[in-house]
C-alpha cells in the first residue's frame, strides 16, 4: 500500500516486514486524520525502523517496557528536541494501536514514575480515588507531581519512603529550574505523606516539614488592559487567514463577554442561538447555564471562521486545532499561546503582569464596574455563583477615588 513511500532497500524490508499489515493500518489511519504527507512519510520510516529492530520476537513488547526504553534512549542520542518528540510519538503509535489502526493521543503526559515508587503511587491513587472521590484532572495532577518528587529523591539517592527526610522535602520545595518555590506542590505532598502515615509507611511528622506559606486574598490589584491595548490586539490578528479568523473570534470572544478559556474551548454550535441572537452556554467550572447576547461583531467573527476558516468536521464543538488531527483542544489547553502571539503582534510581548486570557476577563470586570454596573450585574456577566469572587476580579478605580479625594486645600494646609 505504501511501497511508493519508500526507495531502495527501504522498500523491499517494507515488502517482507512481519509488521507490514500494521504499518498499512497506522499510515491509512493518519491518512484519514489528514495529516500532512511528510509527518505521514516520517512515521512510516520509523515504523519500519521498529518493525525491523523487533522482527525476531513473537510479539511486540509493551510500550513502556525496559527494552522499548533502552531502543529509544538510542535512537534519541543526538537528536534535536522536536526530532525526539516525533520519534518517540512514532514508537507509542507503533506499540499502543489497535488492530484497528486506532490510537490515542497524548497530551500533556506525565513524567516517568521510577520503578521503586510505581506500586506505591498506584494504591494511594487507588485510595483516593475510592475513598475522596478523586476526579480524572486531580489525579493527572498527583501522578505529575508526586512523580516529579520521586524523580527528585532518586537523584538524590533515596529509592524508598522510609529514607525520606524532613530537609528532602524542604530542599525540594523550595527549589525549582527557576529558582521559583514548588508551592503548587504543597498540598499534594501533604495529602500523600498523611496516607502514607496512616499506612506506617512514614512518620506523621513528616506532614509538617511541608511549608505552609501564609496567603491573603485580594492582595494585588488584578492586571488589566486598556481599552486602546484591548483595540490594539484585537486589530493586530491577521483575518485574511483561516488561523487568524480563528483566533480573532476566540479573542472577540474574550474581550466582549470575559468567558474562561474552558468555556470558549468547548463552545459548540448548539450553544449558539442565531434567530435569538443569544448564546446559551454550560460553564465548565460551575456547571450553571450563562445566557449572553451575541453581539453583532462576535456573530460576524463566528460567521466568517465557520464559512472561510474552520477546517472540516463533524464535530459540533465550533473551535478546532488547525493541525491534523482536526479535533477540539485538548481540556488542557488554556488557549494562552493564542494570547501570547496576540500580545507579540501587538507589540505588547514585553509588558509586565498576566499573559493569558484571563487578562480579558480581568479588563472587562473592570470596565464594567468603571462604567457604573453594580457588582451583581458584573457577577452574572461573568458567570460568578458569589459576588464574593466577582471581588478578586476588578480593579480599584482609581479615577473614581481621584474624584472624591480630599485635596491639601481642603484639609487647610
Amino acid at each position: 500500500m505504501f511501497s511508493n513511500w519508500f526507495s531502495g532497500d527501504d522498500e523491499e524490508c517494507y515488502r517482507t516486514s512481519p509488521h507490514k499489515q500494521r504499518i498499512d493500518r497506522l499510515g491509512s489511519r493518519l491518512q484519514e486524520l489528514q495529516y500532512a504527507n511528510e509527518v505521514i512519510r516520517q512515521h512510516l520510516h520509523e515504523w519500519l525502523r521498529i518493525s525491523s529492530h523487533f522482527k525476531r520476537r513473537s510479539r511486540l513488547p509493551a510500550p513502556h517496557a525496559e527494552i522499548v526504553r533502552q531502543y529509544v534512549s538510542e535512537r534519541i542520542a543526538g537528536l534535536s528536541a522536536s526530532r525526539s518528540r516525533v520519534l518517540r510519538a512514532s514508537v507509542r503509535i507503533f506499540l499502543e494501536a489497535d488492530e484497528r489502526g486506532q490510537f490515542c493521543r497524548r497530551i500533556d503526559c506525565p513524567p516517568p514514575t521510577p520503578a521503586w515508587f510505581s506500586s506505591i503511587l498506584a494504591q494511594y491513587l487507588q485510595f483516593v480515588r475510592s475513598h475522596r472521590g478523586l476526579a480524572q484532572r486531580t489525579a493527572k495532577k498527583y501522578i505529575r507531581q508526586l512523580s516529579v518528587f520521586a524523580q527528585y529523591l532518586e537523584e538524590v539517592g533515596v529509592t524508598k519512603l522510609g529514607g525520606i527526610t524532613p530537609s528532602h522535602i524542604r530542599e525540594f520545595y523550595e527549589n525549582e529550574a527557576h529558582n521559583r518555590p514548588r508551592r503548587s506542590y504543597g498540598s499534594t505532598l501533604r495529602v500523600f505523606f498523611r496516607w502514607a502515615a496512616v499506612q506506617r509507611r512514614l512518620p506523621d511528622s513528616l506532614c509538617d516539614a511541608v511549608p505552609r506559606p501564609r496567603q491573603y486574598r485580594h492582595v494585588n490589584l488584578p492586571d488589566v488592559l486598556s481599552q486602546a491595548e484591548v483595540d490594539r490586539i484585537l486589530g493586530a490578528v491577521d483575518r485574511s487567514t483561516p488561523l487568524g479568523r480563528r483566533d480573532y473570534a476566540i479573542l472577540l470572544l474574550a474581550a466582549r463577554y470575559g468567558l474562561r478559556p474552558c468555556d470558549i474551548r468547548s463552545l459548540t454550535l448548539d450553544e449558539i442561538d442565531w434567530r435569538g441572537a443569544r448564546i446559551d452556554l454550560r460553564q465548565l467550572k460551575t456547571g450553571r447555564l450563562l445566557t449572553l447576547p451575541l453581539l453583532s461583531d462576535v456573530a460576524d467573527a463566528l460567521i466568517a471562521y465557520l464559512r472561510d476558516g474552520r477546517p472540516r468536521s463533524s464535530d459540533r464543538t465550533i473551535f478546532l486545532r488547525h493541525r491534523a488531527p482536526f479535533e477540539p483542544f485538548a481540556v488542557q489547553n488554556n488557549l494562552m499561546t493564542i494570547m501570547h502571539e496576540a500580545l507579540q503582534r501587538a507589540g505588547l510581548a514585553s509588558r509586565t503582569g498576566r499573559r493569558g486570557l484571563y487578562l480579558m476577563r480581568h479588563t472587562l470586570a473592570t470596565r464594567l464596574l468603571a462604567g457604573g454596573r453594580q457588582i451583581k450585574t458584573i457577577a452574572d456577566v461573568l458567570g460568578h455563583t458569589s459576588t464574593d469572587t466577582t471581588y478578586g476580579y476588578i480593579r480599584v478605580d482609581l479615577v473614581g477615588l481621584r474624584a472624591v479625594a480630599i485635596s491639601e486645600k481642603e484639609l487647610g494646609r
